[in-house]
């Protein structure tokens, strides 16, 4: 099984659906990784929504949690950083009239997903995690700590691997091409934000990246002595 990690999607449906194409026709039974922020700012985060309803009951699926999925899971104290980051346009795509009726109706019509959400992902090899570890908790090998309130230019400028050998795999911070170095890959590219940005996703065993804009392309053909433009 080929095991893939998809970055930020925000709402993107047809990108996503590209994407998966993409997979599809060089991967037979691939195995889904999502690194979290499915919804917000986006083309459509219902209809994306229930898409990966489809996809988790095709194949297998994980679902990591985003800071947007944890905004909404606890609305009373993020209410105006679910208005400020992106939450207007999912209360539009469900329909809704307040954040309290779009909670309720995104809980109760994709609890398969809400209920499962993992606060990160760890193989051999890597560990797969929303927004990246605080310094300390990086040096100390330890995930109780995760949050996304961290500085994500200390994360970036970091020089540590976790538990001293685990490459970490990280969203949240949107780059125009994902950011590589010896110690961290980041997949988000910021697909929400313009039009010709792809969704990206790493292949763990190939490690090739797939994107929305169907290309394949190898770690060895990013530069990895820059860091890429932070889309903000």
């Amino acid at each position: 099984m080929m095991n893939f990690v998809i970055g930020d999607l925000h709402g993107e449906i047809t990108k996503l659906k590209s994407l998966i194409k993409l997979i599809e026709k060089k991967a037979k039974n691939p195995s889904l990784i999502f690194i979290g922020d499915y919804i917000d700012k986006g083309e459509n985060s219902k209809e994306l929504l229930d898409y990966l309803i489809e996809l988790k009951d095709t194949y297998h699926t994980i679902f990591l949690l985003g800071n947007h999925e944890y905004y909404w899971l606890n609305i009373n104290k993020n209410k105006n950083s679910i208005l400020k980051y992106g939450g207007s346009k999912t209360i539009q795509d469900f329909k809704s009239k307040s954040i309290e009726e779009c909670k309720t109706k995104i809980l109760k019509n994709y609890f398969e997903i809400f209920d499962s959400l993992k606060p990160f992902y760890e193989t051999e090899n890597f560990f797969v995690c929303h927004s990246g570890l605080a310094k300390k908790d990086l040096e100390e090998g330890k995930v109780e700590n995760l949050n996304f309130n961290l500085n994500r230019y200390d994360f970036i400028t970091s020089k540590s691997f976790f538990k001293k050998k685990k490459i970490i795999i990280f969203g949240h911070t949107a780059f125009f091409s994902p950011y590589i170095d010896e110690y961290k890959i980041g997949i988000d590219t910021g697909a929400c934000y313009l039009k010709e940005q792809p969704i990206t996703s790493l292949c763990l065993e190939t490690k090739l990246f797939y994107n929305s804009n169907e290309e394949i392309y190898g770690i060895d053909k990013i530069r990895k002595d820059i860091c890429p433009v932070i889309i903000r």
